[in-house]
């Protein structure tokens, strides 16, 4: 790992087996292989993030996040909340509209 410009407090341990840090303030660098435990940044670019149990975006109701781009999901989204969709948004399942759809329905049921 190569850290330039550090300034933090804290310590770090490594041996040839091992590698721990508990450290506070901030830096910029690398980090080459694995990493487990908790990180807390104002910002960070991941060009692969891997999400193995569960990932929070904002803490409080009124939390505003934003994923600019595409968003793929193997597996499922579990949302307990509303989606909403601006600016010319659309919600679609295999590439159809939802919201199109629906109102075409409910437009030919009268």
């Amino acid at each position: 790992m190569v850290i330039h410009s550090p300034i933090f407090s804290g310590s770090i341990i490594q041996d040839k087996d091992f590698g721990y840090a508990n450290l506070s303030g901030s830096f910029t660098g690398s980090l080459t292989g694995s990493f487990k435990g908790e990180i807390d940044v104002q910002q960070a670019t991941f060009e692969n993030l891997i999400v193995t149990r569960t990932i929070t975006l904002g803490t409080d109701s009124i939390d505003s996040q934003r994923i600019t781009g595409s968003m793929y999901v193997s597996g499922g989204i579990t949302l307990d909340g509303d989606i909403n969709v601006i600016n010319g948004g659309q919600v679609q399942v295999e590439g159809v509209n939802v919201l199109d759809s629906a109102i075409a329905f409910a437009i030919a049921l009268g």
